[in-house]
């Protein structure tokens, strides 16, 4: 009886701890769920995990289990976020970053399949892509087969674009010497050249239209020096020969004089041109036609040397990584 004065101080302890552990519990129940939240969608910042990680570590003692499942998943998750960052800095051709961060992993993870898999990819995108720069920046000619779509046309006085006799197909093939190379953006490893050129195109012409009472025709054979400047604003003259005499828009006993001045918007191996043509005999006769143009360009320049590979190879293999 003596020690009854003691049960209310040993209650009002006891019903403390109960509550700060209840609280302990609580505030683990809840950084883990942040814990799972942040760890159920890609992207999540991972210096905010570490910090809320590291507040779940100081409440571990409340369910150590529990704790080491989160720790080894948050392991897990930041690792996959690793990989998809190597494969995002790849796709951004940001290809010296990809090949930092997986050197580090390799030292992290050694022997690591996922890592070697993406290793051998990234480095065989980096040598294409460096391979690519190499031989863009060593054009010197190219081959340019096109297709075209332009109007029959008129006269110049009377000419009106939806007014058109009708349209027609035109081929087209031209050999160009480059000159003036030079680089015109960079977008981290890719990089993209730009070029002057001057050579030969010969252009078929076949349009017919049966719209009108009588039936028109256009068919010529257009031989031209052609001009490219920074491959965007082209100039082509030349010779024009007729090769239909019935029912054509222009006079068939004779040729024409031809200039074609177009604009270019090149995507690498492909270019799109919107063109206009007047032909014209310099007498009574000016005729013009409008056209859209789509050509493939065939590169061709000095090869890269094996030297030069095994160059490109050797720095691939040893990225600085400090």
């Amino acid at each position: 009886m003596k020690h009854l004065y003691l049960l209310p101080f040993i209650l009002f302890f006891s019903t403390t701890v109960f509550t700060q552990d209840s609280l302990r519990i609580e505030q683990f129940n809840k950084t883990a769920d942040r814990m799972n939240t942040f760890m159920s969608k890609e992207g999540s910042s991972l210096e905010h995990m570490t910090v809320v990680l590291r507040q779940l570590k100081e409440l571990s003692d409340v369910d150590e289990a529990a704790y080491t499942h989160i720790a080894k998943k948050y392991e897990d998750y930041v690792f996959n976020e690793r990989i998809i960052y190597v494969g995002e800095m790849t796709k951004l051709h940001e290809l010296e970053r990809a090949l930092v961060s997986l050197a580090i992993l390799d030292q992290e993870y050694p022997g690591n399949k996922q890592v070697q898999e993406l290793a051998l990819i990234t480095k065989a995108t980096t040598s294409k892509r460096l391979l690519k720069n190499f031989k863009e920046s060593r054009t010197s000619f190219t081959i340019e087969p096109s297709i075209s779509v332009f109007t029959i046309g008129k006269t110049a006085k009377e000419y009106s674009f939806f007014d058109s006799p009708g349209l027609g197909m035109m081929y087209g093939l031209g050999g160009y010497k480059i000159y003036k190379v030079h680089e015109q953006d960079r977008k981290a490893f890719k990089r993209i050249y730009s070029y002057s050129q001057i050579g030969l195109k010969l252009d078929y012409y076949h349009g017919k239209n049966s719209k009108y009472l009588i039936p028109v025709s256009l068919n010529y054979l257009c031989t031209q020096i052609s001009w490219i400047m920074n491959r965007s604003i082209g100039l082509d003259l030349g010779y024009t020969a007729m090769l239909n005499t019935i029912n054509t828009t222009l006079p068939a006993d004779r040729g024409f004089y031809t200039a074609n001045l177009s604009a270019n918007f090149p995507i690498d191996f492909i270019s799109f041109s919107v063109n206009a043509r007047l032909l014209t005999d310099f007498d009574a006769t000016y005729h013009i036609q409008y056209g859209f143009s789509l050509k493939y360009i065939f590169k061709m320049g000095k090869k890269v040397s094996q030297t030069e590979m095994d160059t490109i190879n050797s720095s691939i293999d040893n990225i600085n990584i400090e």
